[in-house]
């Protein structure tokens, strides 16, 4: 009987903290294998409906085993075998349901400043014209009336920041040596040096260099015919999940990219201030001691 392929690391989240920079990192070393659906989201959706108020077409979803464990049919001799689903931080049921039918795997997040990320999911829906608010801070302070009609989480841009709550859940239940926090701007800054920390923690070859030259899933706002008609092809989910990455070359996306979207606007730092020391200030001082890193920068 052929043993079934499981994955022994996933990469939680948190979203918009370049976890889809960090998966095409990871996938180059030869030992390690990541599904070619980057977010496959099952333990989200794991025998569930959840049939959320979302703007736009609903994604096909993975419920079953059935269904997620075929993911990993392409795995020959890779020693690390991982998904990345950034959604698992914040979902109350993950953390027990990837310890019962995954309980020795290993987990790895990545945080970004509360409000910077939650600017960053308000462009991202916005730019797939999921977000019918125009302002952010608006939307951000919707979230209670939006949770109250089931909306869904992807519009959840202030709770997805309460980061102390949710990694609470996966250090209750996986070993602290089998979880590795990594901060946004670490990625950023030293994409190679915190790509091969990750490597070191799969107790895989660390010395791989893997090509971080490519920027994934960097935040725009459509601009003109063109702009409107990837955004609509978006929006009704007719562009297939797929990492082009892996298909052009670097200047045709960047080609693509600057065709279709304009710079986006930067977050005011007068709101960016006082919604961190209206809403985040206390967890993040909880979260300096749950992970032991400095997160200071995070309050200036």
């Amino acid at each position: 009987m052929i043993q079934q392929k499981k994955p022994n690391f996933i990469i939680i989240g948190a979203m918009k903290a370049a976890t889809t920079s960090l998966y095409t990192y990871l996938k180059q070393h030869p030992d390690v294998f990541m599904t070619s659906i980057k977010e496959p989201m099952f333990f989200n959706n794991f025998q569930k409906a959840n049939d959320f108020k979302v703007h736009g077409r609903k994604t096909k979803k993975i419920t079953t085993f059935e269904q997620y464990y075929p993911l990993f049919d392409a795995v020959k001799n890779e020693k690390a075998i991982g998904e990345a689903s950034p959604a698992y931080i914040s979902n109350k049921d993950c953390p027990s349901l990837i310890h019962k039918y995954l309980p020795n795997t290993k987990i790895i997040a990545v945080l970004r400043q509360p409000v910077s990320r939650a600017y960053s999911n308000f462009l991202h829906a916005r730019r797939a014209d999921r977000e019918p608010i125009a302002d952010f801070e608006t939307a951000f302070n919707k979230e209670q009336e939006r949770k109250t009609e089931n909306w869904s989480p992807l519009y959840h841009y202030k709770g997805k920041g309460f980061y102390t709550e949710q990694l609470e859940k996966y250090y209750n239940l996986f070993p602290k040596e089998n979880i590795k926090i990594l901060l946004f701007e670490e990625v950023i800054k030293n994409p190679i040096k915190t790509t091969q920390e990750i490597f070191e923690f799969l107790n895989i070859d660390s010395s791989f260099i893997p090509d971080t030259s490519k920027k994934a899933n960097v935040s725009g706002t459509p601009k003109g015919l063109f702009g409107w008609l990837i955004m609509k092809l978006r929006y009704y989910n007719l562009i297939p999940n797929i990492q082009f990455s892996n298909y052009l070359p670097s200047f045709m996306i960047q080609f693509i990219f600057n065709s279709a979207y304009k710079k986006a606007k930067p977050l005011n730092k007068e709101v960016k201030n006082r919604l961190t020391d209206t809403f985040y200030k206390e967890d993040i001082l909880k979260l300096e001691k749950l992970i032991g890193k400095d997160l200071q920068h995070w309050l200036s």
